[in-house]
């Protein structure tokens, strides 16, 4: 392996040993904080029961035993963990793909029709809420039910059917969740990559190729997008935190067992006890916080240290302040 091979693995292995730290310490606030609010007691008589709780639920996976589910909410986690990471991977990748793609299309058109176009269309996916954008697509578009037209392949409320059972009923009840976590992420990735390569358009080596008689299209996909795509993915590491509250959303629009729809404090009936037959909707317990806490940490560092690792394998300037 090369130096330049060597560091970069070296810079890798540290961003990855940051994650591990990054998931340890927003599982420990959320102890002591959760806890202590929990409980009624001080942050500091909390947080010594700290060393105790990481052993259980690191080393051991212990969270307790939900309620309502008859087993560990650690069990209730990995359960519901494949849902929440398809949607988070394939909101991320299809989002960016359509993104980087139309602002291509449109830097290489300014000022067309199409460009307008698709400011529009990236202006509406940003301001139609997750959770009421599924919704209305239920209401108008569900089988059997929909207001406007039945498509009959359309996702369904409830209808999840695991991969296991079926693959083609999973792909039916995952597709459009999918597509509307993408949508923000396709509008923001659409301007960013507009913006870039807006100003990529007058650099002297896109004027060069076009002295050269570089074709138009060639011009613009082989030598102004790869200035471009380091943007797009300091843009996607920032944006994880949304991408994860879309997801919650998604979920709970279409009722997807994924982890991420514990979020929602209705989830939570019965869990206390008499609380079932009451008819009240009880607080989260504790475990619950901690593990959502802990998976969204996963989930959002780990996503922030590939496009990070991606962005300085694309930028040679990041790639030698890495070594």
């Amino acid at each position: 392996m090369s130096g330049a091979g060597r560091s970069f693995a070296a810079y890798a292995v540290q961003r990855l040993l940051a994650v591990v730290a990054v998931v340890v310490l927003a599982g420990s606030l959320a102890f002591v904080v959760v806890g202590s609010l929990h409980n009624g007691v001080t942050l500091w008589a909390q947080a010594a029961h700290l060393p105790r709780f990481l052993f259980d639920s690191f080393l051991h996976h212990d969270f307790g035993q939900s309620l309502r589910y008859k087993e560990g909410w650690w069990q209730v986690m990995r359960g519901g963990l494949g849902i929440d990471l398809t949607l988070v991977v394939a909101g991320l990748v299809i989002g960016n793909v359509v993104g980087v793609s139309a602002g291509l299309r449109a830097g290489a058109a300014r000022r067309s029709a199409r460009d307008r176009a698709y400011t529009v269309a990236s202006a509406a996916a940003l301001s139609l809420p997750v959770y009421w954008f599924g919704s209305m697509t239920l209401t108008l578009f569900a089988p059997q039910s929909g207001y406007l037209v039945q498509i009959p392949f359309l996702s369904q409320y409830g209808g999840f059917v695991p991969f296991s059972d079926s693959p083609l009923h999973w792909l039916q009840s995952m597709w459009v969740p999918c597509l509307i976590v993408a949508a923000p992420v396709a509008a923001m990735s659409y301007r960013m990559t507009r913006a870039t390569l807006a100003e990529a358009g007058d650099e002297h080596f896109v004027r060069s190729a076009r002295a050269k008689g570089v074709p138009e299209r060639r011009v613009w996909r082989r030598h102004a997008l790869p200035t471009a795509l380091p943007a797009v993915l300091s843009l996607a590491a920032v944006n994880m935190a949304l991408v994860i509250t879309n997801v919650i959303l998604a979920e709970s629009a279409f009722n997807l067992p994924g982890f991420f729809k514990q979020a929602d404090l209705a989830q939570f009936r019965g869990e206390q006890p008499g609380a079932l037959n009451l008819g009240i909707t009880a607080t989260p317990p504790p475990a619950v916080i901690h593990l959502l806490v802990i998976e969204a940490a996963a989930i959002i560092a780990i996503g922030m240290v590939l496009c990070d690792l991606a962005q300085t394998w694309l930028d040679p300037r990041l790639r030698t302040r890495a070594r």
